[in-house]
């Protein structure tokens, strides 16, 4: 926390800030420890308030006894009348004249009622400072990671082990939210998808309740969350087994598989996100499914399951050591379904570095 904590305070001071609001979830638990979550979005369970030589943690009452044993480099401060009140009578002993704020996570409203309480301070928009902060993993973290992976892969796995023809969407989603929950998971990661048959045409289809038929593509994509940290995978299979499957699944399945190990082999630290999205872009375009892959080839996996660095076709961010981040093709055709392979990988010098131990994966040769 104090290496985190001297990396911000370089970063305000390169930007001539006198300190920064910091309301977003992820970066107040990454900053502080505090576990807390909001409920809904414009509710806050608190704030952080980090200067060039004081951080304040401000809460209610409800989260008090978590606040000063988690936040132990923070002086807690208790809500009386809201944040805006307790920013004003902070500011005139901190001299906040310049005070940035993460405009991803604060409302207008809010950003109002602080404008107000705090005349004669400037608010300044940040969007992604502490974020940047997360985008490299200390090893700590990358083995908070690789749990939250192996939790999600095991329960994936018994799921996978047994045929699904017969069941519901809704009914393997509760399952394996559920069996999450047994390991030690604080939760999913995201809510679980499971898209059999045309459902599967949409990347984030919601379950419901139709019942897998046999042969169908049946796709799964589920995270775990364990000690604020997200896994993320993806797996499609046929209902059934590889038997019982039909040319189109067998031919969209092999293309996907062959654009995420091309892409897996190939991306190397430096590279692009935009470079490395064009890499599988390439093989499915060429098979002639250009057009049914819609989304980027992957995302930045941390506190938050979407996070630095993106991994699409118009990203800048480059890929560098530390960075964890998801390879996951996908071809998705309407009135038919889809099919997504999604591996997590950790950017290193030599390459990208394989993180999950889950196969699943049909054997092509």
């Amino acid at each position: 926390m104090k290496k985190r904590l001297a990396a911000l305070r370089m970063l305000l001071k390169s930007k001539e800030l006198d300190g920064i609001l910091v309301t977003l979830p992820a970066n107040r638990r990454y900053l502080s420890g505090f576990t807390a979550e909001d409920g809904q979005f414009g509710e806050s369970s608190g704030a952080l308030l980090i200067t060039a030589s004081d951080a304040f943690i401000f809460t209610d009452m409800r989260y008090e006894l978590s606040a000063r044993e988690q936040a132990k480099y923070f002086n807690c401060r208790i809500y009386a009348r809201g944040l805006a009140w307790e920013l004003a009578h902070l500011a005139p002993e901190l001299r906040l004249k310049k005070l940035a704020f993460e405009a991803e996570g604060l409302l207008v409203e809010q950003k109002a009622k602080l404008e107000q309480a705090l005349e004669g301070c400037e608010f300044i928009p940040t969007l992604g400072m502490v974020s940047f902060l997360r985008r490299r993993k200390e090893p700590g973290e990358v083995r908070s990671i690789e749990a939250a992976l192996v939790l999600i892969e095991s329960v994936l796995g018994e799921i996978l082990a047994q045929d699904v023809t017969g069941m519901t969407e809704r009914e393997l989603a509760l399952k394996i939210t559920r069996a999450s929950e047994d390991l030690g998971a604080e939760g999913p990661a995201f809510d679980p998808i499971v898209a059999a048959g045309p459902n599967g045409a949409e990347p984030h289809a919601v379950p419901g309740d139709r019942v897998i038929k046999e042969g169908e593509p049946v796709l799964f994509d589920v995270g775990a969350r364990l000690k604020g940290y997200n896994s993320d995978i993806s797996r499609t299979v046929a209902a059934g087994g590889w038997e019982k499957a039909g040319d189109l699944f067998k031919e969209v399945y092999a293309t996907v598989r062959k654009a995420q190990v091309a892409a897996i082999d190939s991306i190397f630290c430096g590279m692009t996100g935009k470079q490395a999205d064009s890499i599988a872009r390439q093989v499915i375009t060429e098979a002639g499914y250009g057009d049914k892959f819609g989304h980027s080839l992957g995302h930045g996996v941390g506190t938050m399951v979407h996070e630095f660095p993106s991994v699409g076709p118009n990203s800048p961010d480059l890929l560098l050591p530390g960075m964890i981040f998801t390879v996951e093709p996908g071809i998705y055709i309407p009135g038919w379904g889809g099919v997504r392979l999604e591996q997590m990988v950790e950017m290193t010098e030599q390459g990208c570095r394989l993180l999950n131990n889950l196969d699943c994966f049909y054997d092509l040769d």
